[in-house]
C-alpha cells in the first residue's frame, strides 16, 4: 500500500515538474547569474544529425528547469554544511570560462561592440575565500605597465599646456589581504604601480591611490563579494589624486552617510560560496556637501538625444555611484570656477568620479569600453583643464583596453558646435537656478 503511494507521489511530481515545464514564463537572462540562458534552438536536419540540435536542447532544459534557481542555492547549501570547515574559513577557487564562453567571446570579438574583456566581464583565475569575503589572486604585471603609461604620455604631449593628465589607477583586492602568507600579492600590486609612475613622463602626474589606501588599511576599503572597492575606498583614491593635483580634498567627516543594505556582487556569482552569501555586503555612499548636480548620459557617438541621470541611484549595489556605466556622461554643478575635468574610466571609476563634484564646474566621463566620441575634441571644445585615467588595474594591464583609450583620440569627430548650442536652446545645463523640475540633487537619497 505505502509504496504504491510512493510510486503515485513520485509520478505526481514528475508529471508537476513537467507540466510547469510548460507553463513558467522563460526569461533570456539570469541576473542572479549575470549571463544569458539558453534560448529554445531551432531545428534543421544538418543539426540533428550532428548532434548540435540534441545539446542545445539539453542546455535550453537545463536553463530553464521549473524552481532551477531554488535548486542552485539549496546546493550551494547543502555543499557548505557538508564541506570540511578550513581554519580562517580560507580557501582558494579557481573561475575559468567554458568553451561556450570562449566561443561567444570569439565570435563578438570586434571593436564595434567593445568587447575586449577586462575583469568586469570575465573573471577568470584563482579567487581566495576568506572569513566570507573574497580576494582576487591576481596583483598587475610590472612588464605591462610601461605600455599603460605610454598610452597617458601621449595624451600628456598632445595636451600640454592644454590640459594637466592624471594616472589614478587603483590596486585590487590583492593588496590587502589581511594574512602574511599573501604579502606577495600585495608587493606585485606595488611594483605595478610602481612601473606605471616610473614610466610617465615628466608632463603627466601619478596619483599614489595604493599608498594612500594603505594608510587606512584596515578600514572597509573593498566589498566583500564583489570586485570593486567601495565608497570608502573610493574616497582614498580621490584624496590620492587631490594631493598629486595640489587641491584640498573634501574631509569625509563633512559628508552626509547613507547606506544600503544587502547585496551580492559579481564575485560571489562566479563562485557561488555560502560563506560569501551569509556575509552580504552593503553599499555606504558619502555625499559631498553643498553641491548640487545635473547629471545626463549620451549614446556612444554623439551628443544628441541626452538622457536625465543621477549621481546616485537608489540601487542596493554598485551601480548607485552614477548610475552604473554609460558611454559618456555629463555632470554640471553649482560650484562656478570655471574649471572642468575629463574622466576616462572602467566601472572602478564610477565611485571615484562621484567626489570631483566638489572641484569642478563641469565633468565628462567617458567609459573606454563603449565610448565613440572623439575625447580630444570635446576636450577642446569644452576647454577642459584635467584629464584623469581613473580605473581598476586591470584595465591598465590589457593591451586590449590600453587600445581603447588611446583610440578615444581617433574617434571621428562630431559636430559638436551644432549640438553645444541644441543644448542651450533646451536649457538643459542653464536651468539649475531657473527650474527646480530640471534639478537633480542625489533625488533617490
Amino acid at each position: 500500500m505505502y509504496k504504491k503511494i510512493h510510486i503515485g507521489i513520485i509520478f505526481l511530481g514528475i508529471i508537476t515538474l513537467s507540466v510547469s515545464f510548460f507553463l513558467i514564463k522563460k526569461e533570456k537572462f539570469s541576473f542572479t547569474e549575470k549571463r544569458e540562458l539558453a534560448q529554445l534552438p531551432e531545428f534543421s536536419w544538418e543539426n540533428y544529425f550532428s548532434g548540435r540540435f540534441s545539446e542545445d536542447l539539453d542546455r535550453y532544459i537545463n536553463d530553464h528547469f521549473p524552481f532551477r534557481l531554488y535548486a542552485v542555492r539549496l546546493t550551494e547549501l547543502f555543499r557548505y554544511n557538508l564541506g570540511i570547515r578550513l581554519e580562517n574559513n580560507e580557501k582558494i577557487v579557481v573561475v575559468n570560462k567554458t568553451k561556450d564562453e570562449e566561443k561567444v567571446d570569439s565570435l563578438n570579438n570586434d571593436e564595434s561592440k567593445g568587447s575586449l574583456q577586462d575583469f568586469e566581464d570575465a573573471y577568470t583565475g584563482s579567487m581566495l575565500i576568506l572569513e566570507g569575503k573574497i580576494y582576487t589572486l591576481n596583483a598587475g604585471n610590472p612588464a605591462i605597465s610601461p605600455l599603460f603609461s605610454k598610452m597617458v604620455n601621449m595624451y600628456a604631449d598632445s595636451l600640454q599646456g592644454k590640459s594637466r593628465v592624471f594616472s589614478c589607477v587603483a590596486p585590487l583586492s590583492s593588496a590587502f589581504i589581511p594574512l602574511p602568507s599573501y604579502d606577495k600579492y600585495a608587493v606585485r600590486n606595488k611594483q605595478t604601480l610602481d612601473a606605471i609612475k616610473n614610466s610617465l613622463s615628466p608632463e603627466a602626474y601619478f596619483a599614489d591611490v595604493l599608498g594612500e589606501m594603505n594608510q587606512h588599511y584596515n578600514e572597509n576599503l573593498w566589498f566583500g563579494s564583489d570586485h570593486h572597492w567601495t565608497g570608502l575606498g573610493a574616497y582614498y583614491g580621490y584624496v590620492a589624486f587631490c594631493k598629486s593635483s595640489g587641491i584640498d580634498p573634501v574631509p569625509l567627516t563633512t559628508m552626509e552617510k547613507r547606506v544600503k543594505s544587502p547585496f551580492l556582487g559579481s564575485l560571489y556569482e562566479l563562485t557561488r560560496d555560502q560563506s560569501v552569501r551569509n556575509n552580504p555586503d552593503k553599499v555606504e555612499i558619502y555625499i559631498p556637501p553643498g553641491v548640487q548636480t545635473q547629471v545626463v548620459r549620451y549614446n556612444p557617438y554623439d551628443l544628441k538625444n541626452p538622457q536625465k541621470a543621477s549621481l546616485f541611484c537608489n540601487t542596493a549595489n554598485y551601480n548607485t555611484f552614477i548610475c552604473g556605466d554609460a558611454p559618456l556622461i555629463k555632470i554640471s554643478t553649482n560650484v562656478k570656477n570655471g574649471k572642468r575635468a575629463a574622466v576616462v574610466k572602467n566601472s572602478m571609476g564610477n565611485a571615484f568620479v562621484v567626489y570631483l563634484v566638489s572641484h569642478y564646474e563641469e565633468i565628462y566621463v567617458f567609459d573606454f569600453r563603449y565610448s565613440k566620441h572623439n575625447l580630444l575634441e570635446i576636450m577642446n571644445r569644452a576647454q577642459i583643464h584635467d584629464l584623469i585615467f581613473s580605473l581598476g588595474m586591470y584595465g591598465a594591464m590589457s593591451s586590449g583596453t590600453i587600445e581603447m583609450m588611446r583610440n578615444l583620440a581617433y574617434n571621428k569627430a562630431q559636430d559638436y558646435d551644432e549640438v553645444l548650442k541644441m543644448e542651450q536652446q533646451q536649457k538643459l545645463f542653464d536651468s539649475l537656478n531657473n527650474s527646480q523640475d530640471s534639478l537633480i540633487i542625489y533625488p533617490n537619497y
